[in-house]
Formats: C-alpha cells, structure tokens, sequence
C-alpha cells in the first residue's frame, strides 16, 4: 500500500466513523456544551468545523472547489433548531462523499507537489507538500473524533458502531 492509498484509507475510516458517531444523535445533545465553564465545543460545532476541514483539505490537496467559505462558519456551528442539525448532518454526508471521490483521483505523485491553495504563514514550514497536508488532516479529523467520543459519553448516549 502507498502513501496515497493509506492516507485515503484512513479518510474513508475517520469520515465512516464520524458520520455514524452523530447518527443517533438528538439535536438537544448535539447542541450541550458541557465543562464548567462550556468552553468545550458541542457535537454540533465539531460537525460544523469538520465539514470545513473536509473541503480545506479536499481543494488543498485534489482541487475540489469549496461549496462553503469562512463566512459561513456561524451558521454551520450553531443550529437553531431539529431541522438545522438534520441539514447540517446531511450537509456533511453530502460533501464528505464528494470530497473523498476527489481524494481518489489525487496520484502519489502528486503527494510531493505543492498544496493547491495558499498556506498561512505559520503553516508554511510544515505544510510543504500535499502529503502532510492531508496526512495532518486525517491527524485533526481523528482529535476531533475523540472529543466526539468523549462528548457522548458524557452525554451518556453510549458507544456506537461502524
């Protein structure tokens, strides 16, 4: 197995997971923010920020155009209502889907070239090709869908199956 091929895996798995993960959950739960002072992010803002990962990381590395931009962030981590987490959850089944078909159709030679997109400053040194930067992706996505593991269990909503 190449690089290309691991690193698609790994995607195809985090994205399974976290999709499953946020299946059985209510719109109440997915907004909780939880701790003592509710700094943690609620189930529903991981979905938000993880479906702008996806596309950053889909454009960045497969040349997958973004569907959403920063300018929408507040939307997408703050669901007013039953239906805005159903759209969201479906949002991101949509696009997670397309970005992992654009992900299949990056060679492993384009691993070693250049990201897609301009890299902030204080990412220069580390995103230099395509495949850290979509080997840190598979890194953060995989952070997140611990927090995730840990909201639920706080939640009490139990463990959930792939």
């Amino acid at each position: 197995m190449n690089d290309r091929d691991l690193l698609l895996h790994q995607t195809e798995h985090v994205y399974r997971w976290l999709t499953q993960a946020t299946a059985d959950v209510d719109w109440t739960a997915a907004q909780m923010r939880l701790g003592a002072r509710r700094e943690r992010p609620a189930i529903a803002w991981l979905v938000g920020h993880l479906l702008l990962e996806a596309e950053s990381t889909a454009e960045a590395v497969a040349g997958l155009a973004r569907t959403l931009d920063e300018r929408e962030r507040t939307p997408l981590f703050d669901c007013a209502s039953a239906h805005d987490w159903q759209t969201l959850r479906t949002l991101w089944i949509e696009r997670s889907a397309a970005c992992i078909d654009a992900l299949k159709c990056v060679s492993p030679a384009d691993l070693d070239t250049a990201p897609l997109v301009p890299i902030l400053p204080e990412f220069q040194n580390t995103l230099t090709d395509r495949r850290r930067f979509w080997s840190g992706h598979v890194f953060h996505m995989s952070y997140h869908l611990g927090q995730l593991g840990n909201l639920r269990a706080e939640l009490e909503l139990g463990w959930w199956s792939a």
